[in-house]
């Protein structure tokens, strides 16, 4: 689901009555969608390698953030490659150089995803957030969350 489809029939598929959906509803269902195609695939030769991203404003102690993503990320089986922090505060993502940096990683195969703790720590622009997660999948990357999209 996307920002073309922000509406779900509350009957039926037929055209019942209609109601708005949460919009971190659709963000979660599109990057859930996006994902699909990633963990359809397991492989049985090597654990998947995440980059675990913090953003946080400047003098935020980020390592509560990285101790409780470390652990989802070992409960999840994945292996963290790397923990990389931008202490930017809300920034568009290409303004972030670790972001970019964990693009990278995506983009040249060197993590299977990014785990996160919520979207804001990727974008606070419904936009600029859909964005970062199709990018993220034509990579045939996985973008993974602590606190799914509706709950913050």
């Amino acid at each position: 689901m996307d920002k073309d489809t922000e509406f779900i029939d509350a009957f039926s598929r037929s055209g019942g009555r209609r109601q708005p959906v949460n919009p971190g509803t659709g963000l979660r269902l599109l990057r859930e969608r996006l994902n699909e195609p990633v963990f359809a695939y397991r492989s049985s030769v090597r654990a998947r390698r995440v980059v675990v991203y913090v953003r946080t404003l400047p003098h935020q102690d980020p390592a509560p953030i990285f101790a409780a993503l470390r652990t989802e990320a070992t409960q999840r089986g994945w292996h963290v490659g790397h923990e990389l922090h931008d202490a930017i505060g809300p920034a568009a993502p290409q303004q972030c150089p670790n972001w970019l940096l964990a693009r990278k990683f995506m983009h040249e195969g060197f993590a299977d995803g990014v785990l996160v703790q919520d979207r804001t720590h990727i974008s606070r622009d419904d936009d600029e957030y859909r964005h970062e997660l199709r990018f993220v999948a034509e990579r045939q990357c996985f973008t993974a969350l602590l606190m799914p999209e509706a709950a913050t």
